[in-house]
């Protein structure tokens, strides 16, 4: 039977990942556009329909039929009717509106859309690092902290698809302000942003000259490798941050494998080995079992492919 062919889309906070796949994960053509996250809902949306119209004419000029589109979208969705609903705060107007129902009467095709994060993670478990594996953890690691589970092969979503918000889970109960609206989140700690705030703090601190404007996480990660006083400081304690909220999650899901995604994770085994040491000597022994912690392995790939992987599966469902 020939194989199917979808397009998955990945909306970010920057930019779009969109791409033209099969159900296996074969690549025929991939792109990337702004997504203007400040605009209304509407042109968002034009912008969603004119990446896959991008790849709908390829797929015409090669003679390749599609059958679905896949959309990971930040906030929370219902996947019964591709409602996006509350409120996504890299976006000034994204919320409250029908994916399914509006990209889907634009393009002509059936359209499903999921959580951004959940489709990295189904990303990664179908095609990446969690291939092996059927209890798994994804978190990215960038501006905030994002996470996706996967429990005996299905994405955990929570009662009203608002779950694992990991990086929310509170490690300082009466610490630094979260966009939340909590105090002392992972992601205030652990996160890229949090990192770089805390290193030029800690510049400031000791007199240090830096040229912030230019400053990112790969450029901290160079200075820790240089031995950079305040850089090791603070990666040592992101590490330490990290490694304590990975210990939470084994104890609480005891799953096989952690991957770690994200701009943070390119920084190689260094990182990891800390944050392996730091999670293993806090998790409890027998979640912690035999419990593997990797870098993800699709990088900016995960989200689309995921995308896709879920609107194959919802497809199957009602057909």
């Amino acid at each position: 039977m020939e194989e199917r062919v979808g397009i998955g889309v990945d909306l970010g906070g920057t930019n779009i990942k969109y791409a033209l796949a099969s159900e296996t994960g074969k690549i025929f053509k991939e792109g990337l556009r702004p997504s203007y996250a400040q605009s209304d809902k509407m042109t968002i949306l034009s912008n969603l329909a004119t990446a896959v119209d991008d790849l709908m004419r390829y797929a015409r000029s090669e003679n390749i039929r599609v059958d679905v589109v896949g959309i990971g979208t930040p906030g929370n969705v219902n996947i019964e009717t591709g409602m996006l609903m509350g409120s996504t705060p890299n976006f000034r107007d994204w919320c409250d509106i029908n994916l399914s129902d509006e990209l889907g009467s634009r393009i002509n095709l059936p359209v499903f859309a999921d959580n951004d994060a959940n489709v990295m993670a189904l990303g990664e478990a179908r095609f990446g690092a969690g291939r092996a594996y059927r209890n798994l953890i994804c978190i990215t690691v960038g501006t905030g902290i994002g996470g996706g589970i996967i429990i005996n092969g299905s994405v955990y979503r929570g009662a009203a698809y608002a779950g694992a918000e990991l990086g929310h889970m509170v490690i300082d109960m009466e610490g630094i302000p979260c966009n939340c609206g909590s105090k002392g989140c992972l992601e205030m700690y652990a996160s890229a942003t949090a990192m770089i705030k805390r290193f030029v703090s800690y510049c400031q601190r000791d007199k240090v000259k830096i040229d912030a404007k230019d400053l990112n996480a790969a450029y901290l990660f160079e200075l820790y490798q240089k031995a950079h006083p305040q850089a090791r400081q603070t990666i040592d304690e992101s590490i330490y941050y990290l490694g304590r909220g990975l210990a939470s999650f084994i104890n609480i899901f005891n799953p096989e494998i952690i991957i770690i995604g994200g701009g943070v994770a390119d920084a190689g085994e260094v990182f990891l080995n800390g944050i392996r040491d730091v999670t293993f000597r806090y998790a409890m022994e027998k979640p912690a079992e035999n419990v593997k912690i990797e870098r993800a392995l699709l990088g900016n790939r995960a989200g689309f492919l995921g995308a896709l992987n879920f609107a194959f599966e919802q497809l199957d469902e009602i057909s």
